[in-house]
């Protein structure tokens, strides 16, 4: 069985994007896929259909195990249609939210409203950051904890310096796994600088540490902006795959702002 894909990057954070119209994807392959030795390789596969002005997508990590949404994925969807089609405004609508997304120069993804509904989080009721810093055994680093949801739910620990990569990797699987979180979470290691700017690594849930996370990005953003860290309502984060911009309006929706990219398209045999 031959399935096309196309593969796409957004600050490194790479994507197999195949359209279910024309092929028929059982689901115990998408772990083959997102294997780098044995498949095509990448973060996140992304499955979706067009129907008039609206995408219908579908996100697994390469664990099988499948995300709510993945910002800098939506941005290639919005790549992806225009070199397609030429459609340069739509909606993409998951599971449970649509997001507007618009194609200039960089790409706008509208993320909505952020939560801290616990139920939607996946955490019990009262969990503040007091309490995870006590009951999540935090390093010292970590100056404040907070649980949010953009669309799929992140811990965001904000510290006095940036952590050192085997310290993430080691806290971030203990977290993601630990039994607060009934849904898994993903864990955004924040460092605020001294220009009011978010340093920010990302170990996504079912992926672990990846070069950049859009919804991460929107997260840290939000918490820093809601919990008075940060006073701007347009801030500029930067990942080791690149930077994005995170705008906040009065209704706190927040928009994120960057650029996408297509690497290649093929055929996978199956």
């Amino acid at each position: 069985m031959l399935i096309k894909f196309d593969k796409m990057q957004a600050l490194g954070n790479d994507f197999v994007m195949i359209d279910v119209r024309a092929n028929e994807l059982c689901r115990e392959f998408i772990p083959t896929i997102c294997n780098r030795n044995y498949g095509i390789g990448c973060d996140t596969l992304v499955l979706y259909k067009q129907q008039d002005s609206e995408i219908f997508a579908d996100f697994f990590n390469p664990d099988g195990s499948e995300a709510e949404i993945c910002g800098n994925a939506a941005r290639c969807i919005g790549l992806l249609m225009k070199k397609q089609n030429g459609v340069l405004q739509f909606t993409l609508r998951t599971k449970k939210k649509s997001y507007p997304i618009q194609v200039d120069k960089d790409i706008c993804v509208n993320m909505g409203e952020p939560s801290f509904d616990p139920e939607e989080i996946g955490v019990p009721e009262n969990v503040t950051s007091e309490f995870m810093l006590k009951k999540l055994n935090l390093p010292n680093d970590v100056y404040h904890a907070s649980c949010i949801s953009v669309g799929n739910p992140h811990l965001v620990l904000f510290c006095n310096n940036i952590l050192d990569e085997g310290k993430m990797k080691s806290l971030g699987t203990r977290l993601e796994n630990n039994s607060l979180f009934k849904n898994k979470i993903n864990v955004s290691f924040a460092h605020v600088t001294e220009k009011g700017e978010i340093d920010l690594t990302v170990f996504e849930r079912g992926a672990g540490l990846t070069l950049a996370c859009g919804s991460g990005a929107c997260a840290a953003a939000a918490v820093a902006y809601i919990d008075h860290i940060i006073l701007s309502k347009k801030i500029l984060v930067k990942q080791r795959g690149g930077k994005l911009f995170i705008l906040i309006d009065d209704n706190l929706n927040i928009s994120k702002i960057g650029p996408a990219s297509h690497v290649f398209y093929g055929w996978i045999e199956l």
